[in-house]
């Protein structure tokens, strides 16, 4: 082979090195550069690989496949590695005149490294074996990697243990000053240290095994690594640590996180799961407000503005061990949990913010929309039925009754003119569609709760405005859509469908005695006592046990001048020992401090004790 053409491949090689060296620490668009490199890469090793494969320039295409194939680990697909590993090694054995045992990388890998091992080729092939590392390391393929570690430790009595193999792992990095390399190998098996190590955290923490996942993650935190994996470990540590009971060992590790890397946003996420779990419910909308800034000016980022890495962390950890690693909720979902924990902890203006911001997002941009989302993400009604009521109780009147008029609309037309439900109908667990479908037998169901609870709301919201004339009229087409709904065969229990209708039925039943209710002390404030006294009664029917309406239904019929028959209820609900079936109900239908059927329990006792026991003197 001619001098002056391995000298030209050799400076074609070196070129193509500085000049990725040269645009690695700017921040133009990388990946095109990238791309051009591993493009120049292919075409100069097809030309090397053009003649006989020769000792005598063996260092020189030994150099030229690492770079392909570190620029293949993020430009290349698998086949297109693999295959590169394959031939390259192929053509080092038929280099020294070696016969090539097998196509299988596991045995050849075994022939090559016992071929060249003590030779001046060893650091070169160990270069390859790096490579090949990554990319097994991405398919969490442990055995393989393990195997290759045994071959170059030449230990007599192997430990079977990948993380001490990894430990014990001493190979040359020397490097030929006159063949560059666009990445260190020293620099690259530290990496392959560090990820190793993580992956495998990984595994552990998915078995649920959290002990064994604290030994290796500290391990990998004493190793140098890039800031981001640095945070990564300093976060799984914390999943650790949470996992185990120890809250306050599990905040220090996500702080130490965020100072590591502002953008480990699961350390965020997580920090606000365990103020959760703590009961600081400012610490967690602290944490999660910081959280949704952080994700929308991270996906507002110009790409090309940050610098990245020849190799990134996330190719040798493969997609699924960093989508474990980086899973937080979509900027929707947390929103939403935004907009629930403030109006659920009374910081009712604040919610009402959070969810006005959550259905301009909804209504921007259906491509935020979490379909696949690992965690739940209420209907888009359910959404809207929310944000009222957020409204409500940030008195917000008039846009909650504009919200309330848009699922209204939305849902006339899905909803029959009679609905029968038999107990033996299943309900799909399916994973349904945020949208609306209008077939569905479910759907149809929940669109009559939905209606129903529309109406009740825009009821609450005339209430506020002391239009009890109107709050009237929207209470009673609460209860025209809510009888719509009909079971076949009544169950005794209202909290006990046996699995036969789902909850939707139980929050129809629910919803149904609150209306019912509402409309009462509606009736109640305009003297209709009679029908007040009809609507408690049917409420307890819909929701028995409900003490505030029990009394209710004592003061409508003592001001019906029913004395005897209100002190024999009173002494009734005195000495009756039923309580209600405990009903978790959704947000939107949920009781508020200015409940209008809260019921002052003093004058009406007072009233009721002197009643009873004069009654008792005269008798």
């Amino acid at each position: 082979m001619s001098p002056n053409l391995v000298d030209r491949w050799t400076e074609e090689n070196n070129n193509i090195a500085k000049k990725w060296k040269e645009y690695e620490s700017r921040r133009p668009p990388i990946q095109d550069i990238k791309k051009h490199c591993y493009t120049e890469c292919v075409k100069l090793q097809q030309k090397v690989q053009g003649l006989p494969a020769q000792t005598g320039h063996l260092k020189l295409e030994l150099t030229v496949a690492y770079n392909t194939l570190l620029f293949s680990l993020s430009c290349g697909t698998p086949k297109e590695t693999n295959d590169c590993i394959n031939n390259i090694l192929i053509r080092a054995l038929e280099a020294v005149c070696k016969q090539v045992p097998s196509y299988d990388l596991v045995p050849l890998w075994q022939v090559v490294l016992k071929t060249f091992g003590g030779t001046v080729y060893e650091p070169w092939i160990h270069k390859l074996l790096l490579i090949q590392w990554a990319v097994w390391l991405s398919e969490c393929h442990y055995e393989g990697i393990l195997h290759l570690l045994l071959q170059v430790n030449h230990k007599s009595a192997p430990s079977g243990d990948l993380l001490a193999e990894t430990r014990n792992l001493t190979f040359s990095t020397e490097e030929d000053t006159s063949l560059l390399v666009a990445l260190a190998t020293k620099d690259l098996k530290e990496l392959l240290y560090v990820c190793t190590f993580i992956s495998n955290g990984v595994a552990q923490i998915k078995k649920e095994k959290y002990i064994e996942a604290l030994v290796v993650l500290q391990e990998a935190r004493t190793q140098p690594s890039p800031r981001a994996l640095l945070a990564h470990v300093h976060m799984l540590t914390g999943l650790c640590y949470a996992k185990l009971q120890q809250p306050q060992s599990a905040l220090q590790c996500y702080r130490k996180a965020l100072e590591v890397d502002f953008n480990c946003h699961r350390a965020l996420y997580q920090s606000s799961e365990v103020y959760r779990q703590l009961g600081n419910t400012n610490a967690e909308i602290e944490a999660l407000h910081l959280l949704h800034s952080a994700v929308m000016l991270h996906a507002e980022s110009d790409p090309s503005s940050t610098s990245m890495p020849l190799i990134s962390p996330d190719v040798l950890l493969g997609s699924k061990q960093i989508d474990f690693i980086c899973q937080i909720p979509s900027p929707l979902h947390i929103l939403h949990t935004l907009g629930c924990r403030c109006v659920l902890s009374d910081r009712n203006s604040q919610g009402a913010e959070y969810y006005l911001d959550l259905l301009a997002s909804l209504q921007s941009d259906s491509k935020q929309m979490p379909v696949s989302d690992d965690l739940s993400f209420p209907r888009i009604p359910v959404i809207y039925l929310e944000a009222a009521f957020a409204l409500l109780t940030a008195k917000r009147v008039w846009d909650a009754l504009a919200i309330c008029d848009e699922v209204i609309a939305k849902t006339a037309d899905l909803i029959p003119e009679r609905l029968l439900i038999s107990p033996s109908m299943t309900v799909s667990t399916e994973l349904i569609p945020l949208a609306l479908e209008a077939d569905a037998p479910e759907e149809k169901l929940e669109c009559v709760l939905w209606s129903g609870a529309a109406y009740f709301l825009q009821g609450q919201a005339h209430l506020q405005l002391k239009d009890t004339k109107e709050a009237l009229t929207n209470f009673t087409r609460a209860i025209n859509q809510l009888v719509k709904a009909c079971i076949k065969q009544k169950v005794k229990d209202p909290g006990d469908y046996r699995g036969a209708v789902d909850h939707t039925m139980k929050f129809l039943e629910a919803l149904k005695g609150k209306v019912l209710a509402f409309r009462a002390v509606c009736f109640a404030e305009r003297g209709q006592l009679k029908e007040a006294l009809r609507d408690f009664q049917l409420s307890l029917q819909a929701t028995p046990g409900c003490r505030n309406t029990e009394m209710w239904l004592v003061e409508m019929m003592w001001r019906l001048d029913r004395k005897q028959e209100a002190a024999a209820m009173w002494t009734q609900i005195l000495n009756s020992t039923q309580s209600p079936t405990p009903v978790d109900l959704p947000l939107y239908l949920q009781t508020w401090h200015e409940d209008p059927t809260a019921f002052d329990l003093s004058s009406l006792k007072s009233k009721m004790e002197e009643f009873i026991q004069n009654s008792f003197v005269i008798a």
